[in-house]
């Protein structure tokens, strides 16, 4: 193979850092970081320009194209084609092998690993050492590792015990951290007869980690040298041990593709997208044990729609599966507790329904044992509580969890460092093109002004477009000017709403949202209702409450925080038409079943004979 000189060190960062991201923009300030750290020079962006001219000439040179790497906004790309990154052809020699383990071709599963190992000729990145590519280069050597596991665990699942203790002994030595190499040691040892020495690999075990750590050894394998002292044959007659892996379905375990199916019809949201873009892992947050995005916002905004898209448009940066779940948190049903959630994650693992713990606790320590080296992304929809999450984030680096709530989740992003984006309603001209999309060109072209007016009495929510276009399909004949009217003049949150079909109405999602919320904060979104002016101030609704600002500034966080109100600007909130109108309608609702309690009280109150009319004429 012919070798290409690339230039200095800084030429060969900011190569390394367009090849991490392939065929994706890079920004510029990445290849900056990429190149020089977190103290670049004045002038850094010029000097990437043109180290990454000379980079052009050098392919042009080597006949390898001098346009593999292209301008693309304010960033950069470079054109890999299949099969030209090592990288990609080792992910896919993974995903290969998982496809025949799944079809029962163990050891061509093996084979498959092995082959994709062949193709290191020695560390990732060797030699670049900024910041930025020694977190990626760890994070690429964690997958190289959990690949060498996984073929060690066929291997030993086929019986090859002996042949694999010298690399095991080398193994363990070189990573003394990974209690999974020292427990498949002990496991090849014992198997191959040799206990005394299964037993004196887990006491030097035992022994790096209280002396360099100051830690026990993990659960898995001290149940496993318990299991080994006393003579378990139960590990010579196990497939594989269960101290250390999760009991999967044997020869079935698949690779998870849980998406729901993408959008139709997605509108706008190229701010979100490129926010969402920015917080994959890459050489600046690889060695983050997981990156969490939280996508909140109020109900019909769109949270659902937006992370189903853009987690299709990156599913291929995980090639070890994706994973959904709807947490129910908001809806007719219980939320999902997590020991719920953990189960059917498993038994999507592979994991057979009978071995999955009852306990959520070791559930969720199976589940992070599964996604351990793996690289997963997983979608936690309609999230209630950071509560309920919790139990449900991987525990290593590689695995991406995307989480939509109405709830701002802040305990996340306080303890596990979440990444938060809060979601608006769409741009005048986002809700014109989704009204676009789904009327057709050609009757949206016909009526553009009583277009526009039906978007602004959407109030631009995404749920409330999609349910009055989808309304307006269903009568061809009908001008959009004419349901705009129906829509201003009737119920229109009623009027919001598709027939047969309860839960796709903007006033049952919004009763969804209102009912979580407490009582005191209840009584001042109806209050809210009735303030003029698009904007309202803690002492505006201080005034409304009759209590001191101080006071009525935690039941607005409260609001804020379940998105029935928005925080513009500090002290200074509001919400969108919608909202309003609901808050009125809430008010109202709430008024007459006052007066109602009391009219029934005063009737009961009364008894028999009590009439004070009927009480004079008996004298």
């Amino acid at each position: 193979m012919d070798t290409v000189a690339l230039g200095g060190a800084r030429s060969q960062c900011i190569l390394a850092a367009l090849l991490l991201d392939a065929n994706r923009v890079v920004s510029m300030r990445r290849l900056v970081a990429a190149a020089w750290g977190e103290g670049p020079p004045q002038g850094a962006r010029t000097q990437v320009q043109n180290r990454l001219s000379a980079l052009r000439r050098v392919f042009r040179e080597a006949n390898l194209g001098a346009d593999v790497i292209v301008r693309r906004g304010s960033g950069y790309l470079i054109e890999i084609r299949e099969g030209q990154l090592d990288l990609h052809r080792f992910d896919n020699e993974l995903v290969r092998a998982d496809a025949l383990a799944a079809s029962g071709q163990v050891a061509e599963a093996a084979v498959a690993i092995n082959d994709g190992l062949a193709l290191w000729r020695g560390p990732a990145l060797d030699g670049l050492a900024t910041p930025h590519l020694q977190a990626a280069a760890e994070r690429i050597e964690e997958r190289r590792l959990a690949a060498v596991e996984k073929r060690i665990q066929i291997e030993l699942d086929l019986g090859r015990h002996g042949e694999l203790v010298p690399e095991l002994t080398g193994l363990a030595s070189a990573h003394p951290y990974r209690e999974g190499l020292h427990g498949r040691l002990m496991l090849a040892l014992y198997r191959a007869g040799r206990q005394a020495e299964a037993l004196e690999a887990f006491r030097r075990a035992r022994l790096l980690l209280s002396e360099q750590l100051g830690v026990e050894p993990g659960p898995d394998l001290q149940r496993l040298h318990e299991a080994v002292l006393r003579g378990d044959e139960a590990l010579i007659r196990a497939a594989r041990p269960a101290a250390l892996t999760p009991q999967v379905n044997e020869g079935t375990a698949p690779v998870p593709r849980e998406l729901p199916a993408d959008i139709t019809g997605f509108a706008g949201r190229a701010e979100a997208l490129t926010a969402l873009d920015g917080m994959l892992p890459d050489a600046a947050n690889a060695a983050v044990p997981v990156v969490i995005s939280a996508i909140s916002g109020t109900a019909g905004v769109g949270k659902t729609a937006l992370a189903v898209h853009w987690a299709h448009r990156v599913a291929h940066r995980f090639p070890d599966g994706q994973l959904y779940v709807n947490l129910r948190g908001y809806g007719a049903d219980a939320p999902v507790p997590p020991i719920e959630a953990l189960g059917a994650l498993l038994r999507a693992l592979g994991v057979r329904p009978d071995r999955v713990p009852a306990d959520a606790g070791e559930a969720a320590a199976m589940y992070r044992s599964l996604l351990a080296g793996r690289s997963v992304l997983v979608l936690l929809d309609n999230a209630r509580s950071a509560e309920q999450v919790r139990p449900l984030l991987p525990g290593g680096p590689g695995c991406l969890v995307l989480i939509t709530s109405r709830d701002r989740i802040g305990g996340l992003v306080a303890r596990e460092g979440a990444r938060r984006l809060t979601l608006d309603v769409l741009s005048a001209g986002e809700a014109r093109d989704l009204l676009r999309h789904v009327l057709g060109d050609g009757r949206a072209r016909a009526e553009p002004d009583a277009l526009a007016d039906l978007a602004h009495v959407c109030a631009y929510l995404p749920l409330a477009l999609r349910i009055a276009a989808a309304n307006l399909t269903n009568r061809p004949h009908q001008s959009i000017a004419t349901h705009v009217k129906e829509l201003v003049w009737a119920d229109g949150l009623g009027a919001l709403a598709i027939d047969g079909d309860e839960e796709t109405s903007v006033q049952i999602a919004l009763d969804h949202s209102y009912r979580a919320v407490p009582t005191d904060a209840q009584g001042l979104f109806r209050m809210l209702g009735h303030v003029h002016g698009p904007d309202f101030t803690p002492e505006a609704a201080a005034a409304l409450m009759g209590t001191t600002p101080a006071q009525t500034e935690k039941l607005l966080d409260r609001l804020a925080a379940a998105h029935l109100i928005e925080e513009r600007s500090p002290h200074q909130f509001s919400f969108h038409d919608l909202l309003r109108q609901y808050a009125r309608k809430r008010s109202s609702t709430e008024a007459e079943r006052a007066t109602g309690q009391r009219h029934q009280y005063t009737e009961s109150t009364k008894g028999p004979g009590s009439d004070c009319g009927n009480s004079n004429e008996s004298r």
